[in-house]
C-alpha cells in the first residue's frame, strides 16, 4: 500500500470521527431568541461539521457547510411589536392581590398557543423541512420554549440522534422536569415570576400555583394540541409530554452569577453570554462625539431593546423620564425610534434612532444602563460592569429583574409606580460609588470562568455527538411522577402507620383501664 493511500486513508478515517452531520430546528419567530443561538452553530460549522439549519432567520453569509431552510413567509415575525401604550388598560384581574398577579401571568402565555399551532400546522406541510427530515444526523438540536411539533416531527421521521435543547434564558416552568433536575418552587422562581429565591410564604404559594397551573397550560392547550395536528399527518404519535424526557443536554442561556443559583444537573449546562462577541465596531461619529464631549461624570444608557419601543410610551410617561433625565450632571443615551438618523439632541439628552448596545455599554463613559429587563441586554450590562435601573414590562422580565436585585447590580421601578420620585431615587442609587464598585465586583466573579461560554457549548455539543444517548447525564427523578417525586407515597405510608399505632395504642390504654376498673370494682364487691 502506498504512502498517499494510507494518507488518503487516514484523512478519511479522520473526517468520518470529526465531522458531524447536524440538525437545526428553531420554530421560534422571536429574534432575540435566535441571536443567541447562532453564534453556537456558525461555530460548530467553522469546526467542520454539516449542519442543516431550520428557522425564521437565515444566517448572513453562512459557510457552505451551512445549509439553511427558511421559514420566512410561514408565519409572522414577532419583531419590534409591543406597544406601551396597551399598558394603561390595566385588567381588572390585575387589581386583585396575588390571583391579579397568577392571572395576568397565565394569559400574557395565550398568544403562544396561536402562535405554536399555526406554525406547526404550516411546518406539518413545509416541504424543504420534511425532505430535511429524511437525511441522518448525529445530534439534533432544538429550542425549547413554547412548542413541542418538532419533537413530533423527528418521531414521525424516525430519528433517534440524541437532542440537544437550546433554551435562550432560564428554563420554561416545562422543561426542568425533562431532565429530571429540581425546580421545586419553594426556592426556585418561574420564569415569569417576580420573585427572588427568598420567597415569603404568600410568594411561595403564588409560585407552586403558577408552577402547577402553566404546567397543565401547556399540557392541554399546546402539547395535546400539537399531538392532533401531527396525527392528522402522520398517524399515532406518541405523547409529546414523553418524548419531551428524550433529551441528552440542555444548554441554558443562563449563569449563576446573574440569574440565581439553582439545582443543576451535569446535562443542564449554564452557558450565560453565549451571545457576546468580544470583537469592538466603530461606534457611529455622532455617538463617539457626543460620549467624548461629556464630562467625567459619565453617560447613562437608556434602552428598551429591539422588541419594545420607547418611542410608544404615553406622553406623560415620557415626560417623566425627561424630566428626571434632564436634572442629571449625566449625559444621556435613549433610544428612540422616532429620532434623526444623526440623534436629536435635547440638553444633556441624546434620542437616537438606533445604537449598538453591547459596544455602548464596554464605552467607559457609560456609567449605568436604564432597561426593561431582557435577558440579553442585562447579560450585555453585567459583563460590562455596569449597574441597572430595570422596568420589568412583560414575560422573563420581572424574573430577572428580581434576579439582578438579588445579585446587587439593579434597582427596579415598576412601570407602574414609575414617576419622577421613584425614577431619580432609583438614578442616585446605581450612580452612586456604592452600586458601581459592588456591579463591577460582580461582573469580575460572573466572567471568571474555566471556558467561555461559546465555547462550553461546544464542548458538551461534541460531547453528545462523540457519546450520543450513551453519556447519561440526566436524572431518574425525570420518570418519576409527582406524588413519588414528592414522596407523597412516602408520606402516606409513613402517616398511615403512626395514625395506626397511635389508634392501636389508644385502644390497647382504653381496653386496659376498662379492665382495671372492671377488677377494681369486683374486689370491692
Amino acid at each position: 500500500m502506498s504512502r498517499l493511500t494510507c494518507y488518503f486513508i487516514f484523512v478519511i478515517h479522520f473526517y468520518n470521527v470529526n465531522t458531524a452531520n447536524i440538525l437545526g430546528l428553531f420554530s421560534h419567530t422571536g429574534k432575540s431568541h435566535h441571536m443567541v443561538f447562532e453564534p453556537l452553530l456558525l461555530k460548530l460549522a467553522e469546526r467542520g461539521h454539516n449542519l442543516t439549519v431550520a428557522s425564521f432567520f437565515p444566517a448572513i453569509n453562512p459557510p457552505p457547510n451551512y445549509h439553511e431552510i427558511n421559514f420566512q413567509g410561514l408565519y409572522e415575525l414577532r419583531l419590534e411589536s409591543f406597544d406601551l401604550s396597551a399598558l394603561e388598560n390595566t385588567n381588572i384581574f390585575k387589581k386583585i392581590p396575588r390571583l391579579g398577579s397568577i392571572t395576568s401571568q397565565v394569559l400574557q402565555f395565550q398568544p403562544f398557543v396561536t402562535a405554536s399551532l399555526g406554525i406547526c400546522e404550516k411546518l406539518t406541510h413545509f416541504a424543504p423541512l420534511l425532505e430535511a427530515l429524511k437525511g441522518d444526523y448525529d445530534v439534533v438540536l432544538l429550542e425549547n420554549f413554547t412548542s413541542d411539533c418538532m419533537l413530533g416531527l423527528l418521531y414521525a421521521y424516525g430519528k433517534s440522534a440524541p437532542i440537544v435543547y437550546m433554551l435562550s434564558g432560564t428554563p420554561m416552568p416545562w422543561t426542568s422536569e425533562r431532565i429530571g433536575a429540581d425546580d421545586n418552587p419553594s426556592y426556585v422562581p418561574l420564569i415569569t415570576a417576580p420573585f427572588s429565591s427568598q420567597m415569603t410564604l404568600m410568594d411561595r404559594l403564588e409560585n407552586t400555583l403558577l408552577n402547577i397551573i402553566l404546567k397543565e397550560w401547556y399540557y392541554y392547550e399546546i402539547q395535546t394540541k400539537e399531538k392532533y395536528i401531527l396525527e392528522k399527518k402522520f398517524g399515532k404519535i406518541q405523547d409529546l409530554r414523553e418524548l419531551g424526557k428524550n433529551i441528552s443536554l440542555m444548554l441554558t442561556n443562563s449563569y449563576h452569577t446573574l440569574n440565581g443559583v439553582k439545582p443543576v444537573l451535569p446535562g443542564m449546562v449554564e452557558v450565560g453570554g453565549l451571545h457576546l462577541s468580544s470583537k469592538r465596531e466603530p461606534l457611529p461619529p455622532f455617538i463617539k462625539k457626543f460620549l467624548n464631549d461629556s464630562s467625567d461624570d459619565g453617560v447613562i444608557l437608556f434602552s428598551f431593546g429591539s422588541h419594545i419601543k420607547t418611542k410608544s410610551l404615553p406622553k406623560y410617561k415620557e415626560q417623566i423620564f425627561v424630566n428626571a433625565l434632564s436634572k442629571l450632571k449625566q449625559r444621556v443615551i435613549w433610544k428612540y425610534e422616532d429620532s434623526d438618523e444623526e440623534g436629536s439632541l435635547a440638553g444633556n439628552i441624546l434620542r437616537v434612532k438606533w445604537l449598538p448596545q453591547y459596544d455602548l455599554l464596554r464605552h467607559e463613559k457609560i456609567i449605568a444602563f436604564i432597561s426593561h429587563g431582557g435577558l440579553l441586554g442585562m447579560t450585555e450590562a453585567m459583563a460590562a460592569g455596569k449597574p441597572m435601573i430595570i422596568i420589568p414590562i412583560f414575560g422573563d422580565q420581572p424574573s430577572n429583574a428580581a434576579a439582578a436585585v438579588e445579585a446587587g447590580v439593579g434597582i427596579v421601578v415598576s412601570y407602574e409606580d414609575l414617576n419622577e420620585d421613584t425614577l431619580s431615587n432609583a438614578l442616585k442609587t446605581v450612580i452612586s460609588d456604592t452600586m458601581q464598585k459592588h456591579t463591577s465586583l460582580v461582573s469580575k466573579i460572573w466572567a471568571d470562568r474555566d471556558i467561555s461560554p461559546l465555547d462550553k457549548a461546544v464542548f458538551w455539543t461534541e460531547h453528545v455527538i462523540r457519546w450520543g444517548k450513551s453519556t447519561h447525564l440526566h436524572s431518574t427523578a425525570r420518570n418519576l411522577t409527582f406524588y413519588q417525586l414528592s414522596l407523597l407515597d412516602v408520606a402516606a405510608i409513613i402517616i398511615f402507620t403512626i395514625t395506626s399505632l397511635l389508634i392501636a395504642t389508644i385502644y390497647l390504654i382504653y381496653k386496659m383501664i376498662h379492665i382495671f376498673k372492671k377488677d377494681t370494682k369486683e374486689k370491692l364487691l
